[in-house]
C-alpha cells in the first residue's frame, strides 16, 4: 500500500487504497465478473426480482449468511448499510450514486444543521429501501435504471451494522470492523501495515489464510522490497520488466471550450483529434502504464468499442477537415492551459502543440496555471479554458457511468458545454432499456456520435501494473480492482515451493 487509508468507513470512503480495504472484510448484494464485469450474485443468492415498470427491485440474501463473529446477517442489515450512504449527517463523498433509489437525492441534499427534525425524519421515511423480512431487500427506484445491479455490487451498500458503526469514529478499528466477506481486518499498526485473516464463516472460506498489506510510499523502496523477497506483491511502473498489468480503468482526454472559437466548428475539433499520434505519446512522452485511446469508454470495460476509429490518427485527413472547416488563417488564438505543478502536465501540452503544428500548420500557445487557478477553472463551463486536460474513472463497470456521466447535456461535470440531442437521446434511452444487447448498441451509438462530434480529444487510458512473486496464483486482473487482484480474493493463493 502506498499510504495509510484516511477512513476505511465504506458509507464514507471515496479512495482506491481505502475501498480496496472494506471489500475484503464486507460483501455487497452482488459482485463483478472478473472476466465480464457483469453483475453476479454475492451476498445476495441471485440477481434481483424487478417489476414491469423497472422501479421495484428485491434481492433474496443467501440461505446461512453470517458476520464473521457469527452473527446472522439480515435483510435489515443492508437496508441499515443503504440507509447510511443516503444520510446527510454521514456526509459520504460517494452517495450520489445512490441517488436513483427514491427519497436518497432528497434526504442527502438536506442540511443536517439548517433543516429541522421533523424534515430530517420525514426525508428518511420517504427513502426507497426496506426489508420484507429477515432474507429480502426492496428497492425502489426513480426510474427504469438497469445500471442499478452495478450499483449493488459496489461498496457503498454493504451491511455495516448499526450497533457497530454507534462506537462512533474508532467503530473501523479491528474489534468492531466485523462484516460478512471473506477476511476479517486483525491487526492495523496506523502508518505501517493493515492484517487481514481469513474469515472461516464466510458462505466460500479464503484459499489464504493471511494477508498483509505494508504501507510503503516509496515506489522504489517496494520495488527493492520485492525484489528482496520481502513482498509478493508491488506496484509497477511504466517500464518495470516482467511485470503484469490490468485492463485499463480511466480515460484521459484533451478537453474542448465549445463555447471559444474556433472549436465551436466539429470540423475543427475532429481536424484537432486526428492529428495526434497517440501511440507515440504513450510509448515516448506519457511516464506512466497506459495505452492510446481514441474513444471514452477503455477496451475491456462494458460499452467499450475498439473498431471506432473516428479519432484515429491520420494527418492527411486531419488536413482536409480544417480545410473544409468553418475557418482560415490566420486562426483564432488558441491556448492550451494546464495545471503548472502536475507531474507531466507540461510535457504533455508542449506535445500536443508540437503536433498541431507539425501535421495542421496551426499555431497554439502554453498557459501554465498555479494549482489554485486552474482547479476552479475546469469545474464551470462558462469559465472552462479554451484547451485542457481531464480524465475520468468510473465508479462501476457500465457504461452508463461514463457516457451520459459527463457528456449529457446535464451532466453535472460537464465540461466542454457540449450539447447534442441526438447523444442524449440515444443514453437516455440506454440508460432504461432492459435488454442488454439492445441497451449495448444504443451506447455504442452514443460513443460514436461523441467521437464525431469530438467535445474532447480521447487521448490514453492508464492501467494499473504490478510486480508479482510467481508463488502467488489463482487470481486475475480487471479493470476495476480497488487493489491487486480484488475480484478474485477469495481465490487467490501462495504456492508452495516447488509447485
Amino acid at each position: 500500500m502506498a499510504a495509510e487509508p484516511e477512513t476505511i468507513d465504506p458509507q464514507r470512503e471515496s479512495f482506491a487504497n481505502e475501498i480496496a480495504q472494506t471489500l475484503m472484510v464486507y460483501e455487497p448484494l452482488l459482485a463483478f465478473d472478473p472476466k465480464t464485469l457483469r453483475p453476479i450474485p454475492a451476498a445476495a443468492r441471485s440477481l434481483p426480482e424487478v417489476s414491469d415498470d423497472g422501479l421495484a427491485v428485491t434481492f433474496t440474501l443467501r440461505d446461512g449468511l453470517t458476520y464473521s463473529d457469527g452473527a446472522p446477517v439480515r435483510a435489515s442489515d443492508f437496508v441499515d448499510g443503504w440507509t447510511r450512504v443516503c444520510d446527510p449527517t454521514v456526509a459520504g463523498e460517494y452517495a450520489f450514486v445512490a441517488y436513483v433509489i427514491s427519497g436518497c437525492e432528497r434526504w442527502n441534499g438536506l442540511d443536517p444543521k439548517r433543516a429541522s427534525a421533523y424534515e430530517l425524519a420525514a426525508a428518511r421515511a420517504d427513502l426507497g429501501v426496506r426489508a420484507l423480512d429477515d432474507r429480502r431487500v426492496l428497492f425502489t427506484l426513480t426510474r427504469p435504471a438497469p445500471h442499478f445491479l452495478a450499483i449493488a455490487a459496489l461498496w457503498v451498500g454493504v451491511p455495516a451494522r448499526r450497533s457497530d458503526v454507534a462506537a462512533g469514529t474508532t467503530w473501523t478499528e479491528p474489534a468492531t470492523f466485523i462484516g460478512n466477506g471473506p477476511f476479517r481486518l486483525t491487526g492495523w499498526a496506523h502508518r505501517v501495515r493493515m492484517v487481514f485473516e481469513r474469515n472461516d464463516r464466510y458462505r466460500a472460506p479464503a484459499k489464504l489464510r493471511r494477508w498483509t498489506k505494508v504501507m510503503i510510499s516509496e515506489p522504489a523502496v517496494a520495488t527493492i522490497a520485492f525484489a528482496n523477497g520481502e513482498l509478493d506483491v508491488a506496484p509497477a511502473g511504466k517500464v518495470d520488466p516482467g511485470s503484469v498489468g490490468a485492463p485499463p480503468n480511466a480515460t484521459f482526454f484533451i478537453g474542448l471550450n465549445l463555447g471559444r472559437p474556433p472549436f465551436d466548428d466539429p470540423k475543427v475539433r475532429l481536424a484537432f483529434a486526428r492529428s495526434l499520434d497517440r501511440t507515440a505519446f504513450v510509448r515516448d512522452v506519457l511516464d506512466r502504464p497506459a495505452v492510446p485511446a481514441a474513444s471514452l469508454i477503455p477496451a475491456g470495460l462494458p460499452g467499450a468499442d475498439p473498431e471506432d476509429e473516428t479519432q484515429a490518427f491520420d494527418p492527411v485527413a486531419a488536413r482536409a477537415l480544417l480545410g473544409a472547416s468553418s475557418y482560415r488563417a490566420p486562426f483564432p488564438p488558441m491556448e492550451f492551459s494546464y495545471q503548472a505543478a502536475a507531474p507531466g502536465a507540461a510535457a504533455q501540452a508542449t506535445w500536443a502543440i508540437e503536433q498541431w503544428k507539425a501535421n495542421l500548420g496551426v499555431i497554439v500557445v502554453e498557459h501554465p496555471i498555479g494549482e489554485c487557478g486552474f482547479c476552479p477553472l475546469v469545474k464551470r463551463v462558462e469559465q472552462a479554458p479554451q484547451i485542457f486536460v481531464l480524465g475520468w474513472s468510473s465508479e462501476y463497470p457500465d457504461a452508463q457511468d461514463w457516457l451520459p456521466a459527463i457528456f449529457r447535456s446535464t451532466a453535472a461535470v460537464q465540461h466542454s458545454g457540449y450539447r447534442s440531442v441526438e447523444f442524449d437521446s440515444l443514453v437516455d434511452r440506454a440508460d432504461a432499456e432492459r435488454d442488454p444487447a439492445k441497451r449495448t448498441d444504443l451506447y455504442r451509438q452514443a460513443q460514436r456520435i461523441l467521437t464525431r462530434d469530438a467535445p474532447a480529444i480521447f487521448l490514453y487510458a492508464t492501467q494499473r501494473r504490478w510486480l508479482v512473486s510467481p508463488r502467488v496464483r489463482g487470481y486475475a486482473l480487471s479493470a476495476v480492482d480497488w487493489e491487486f487482484g480484488q475480484l478474485t480474493i477469495a481465490s487467490l493463493y501462495v504456492a508452495k515451493p516447488g509447485f
